[in-house]
């Protein structure tokens, strides 16, 4: 049976989703877990490889298993293994063809920056503090220049490895709600940090230090010199997965 789940977790803890020798993982614990619970070595597909410090409300894996564990009962088992920062929150039977990544339509990541005056330890790994004035109109105006079908090669990562920087975004939306800024981005798929630069160069542009256009003459510069600086990974939030 081919048995999807979906997992929250606190990234802070963690070096990223995927696994890697020698260091503490979400990927690892959370597949340690499942095979504690089914009793048997999966091999675990995900939605998207999260960075360092990212966290999650929605990610998406799958797994082959004939468990005979009821699937209501599922979540509440592996999160018996699992440690507090890191949850199942959902699991349903799903067609032996799904994939958690390619049958993927699109992906909901949300940044939340915090605009409080003085620093809050509680949001310390949780949100970008920045206690600066902010145009949010500027903001999305100059965000919505990335609308659609682009190459973004301007706010990939440098160490990134991909053949193809071609990425499309639905919608990215700016939200205000109290002493929190949130900014919502919808697409099929991002590059390494894309959304990170994205937002680094968003707030330098809404703080002043360029107009709303710059956007647009850093999405056509193609070279990451062009753009911001990476927003910190600790605000990001993997919200939902789309089929």
């Amino acid at each position: 049976m081919n048995i999807k789940l979906i997992v929250s977790y606190d990234g802070s803890s963690y070096h990223g989703f995927q696994i890697q020798p020698q260091a503490s993982t979400v990927e690892g614990v959370l597949k340690n877990a499942i095979e504690d619970t089914v009793k048997h070595e999966i091999k675990l597909y995900t939605a998207g490889r999260t960075d360092s410090g990212v966290h999650a409300m929605g990610q998406c894996v799958n797994f082959y298993s004939e468990t005979t564990i009821n699937i209501g009962n599922l979540p509440k088992v592996i999160n018996f293994h699992l440690p507090d920062d890191i949850s199942v929150v959902g699991a349903s039977y799903v067609d032996d063809d799904f994939h958690a990544r390619y049958s993927a339509k699109g992906k909901y990541y949300r940044y939340m920056i915090y605009r409080g005056k003085y620093r809050n330890p509680l949001y310390r790994n949780r949100a970008m503090h920045f206690p600066y004035e902010l145009n949010l109109k500027k903001m999305q105006s100059t965000l919505n220049y990335l609308i659609g079908e682009n190459d973004y090669k301007t706010f990939m990562g440098r160490h990134a490895i991909v053949k193809d920087t071609i990425r499309r975004i639905d919608k990215i939306e700016v939200v205000e709600d109290g002493d929190f800024i949130y900014i919502d981005f919808y697409g099929k798929s991002f590059l390494k940090n894309m959304v990170r630069i994205i937002v680094g160069t968003a707030v330098e542009i809404a703080r002043g230090r360029f107009e709303e256009e710059y956007m647009k003459y850093a999405l056509n510069k193609k070279h990451r010199k062009a753009a911001g600086p990476t927003a910190p990974s600790y605000g990001l939030y993997l919200m939902k997965i789309y089929y």
